[in-house]
């Protein structure tokens, strides 16, 4: 499992480590929010209060009746990433977990 990470449009480029614990992160909160197991991919977009998440090719709603879940999630995320370099916690952020 690798994550790719993108700030901007721009990939971050993230050490063995850093890039496998996004990953596992990621994976974990498909998980609990009981979407499907991803066979391939795993995609998690920010933009402003946005979140959009994406298992293989499915999009996994988080409606107006999960807004805790979505606020859970979406802050997490920003948490996680907010102390990598070259993330610019203003811009879009699209994180793709590949599984081999």
């Amino acid at each position: 499992m690798r994550a790719h990470i993108y700030s901007g449009g721009a990939e971050i480029i993230a050490n063995p480590f850093v890039a496998k614990f996004v990953g596992a992160v990621c994976t974990a909160i498909a998980a609990s929010l009981k979407a499907p197991t991803a066979e391939r991919k795993l995609t998690i977009e920010l933009e402003g209060e946005q979140i959009r998440l994406q298992v293989d090719s499915t999009p996994l709603e988080l409606d107006r009746n999960q807004g805790f879940a979505a606020t859970l999630v979406r802050e997490t995320i920003r948490g996680m990433l907010s102390q990598l370099k070259g993330i610019d916690g203003r811009a879009a952020v699209r994180i793709e977990v590949a599984l081999d």
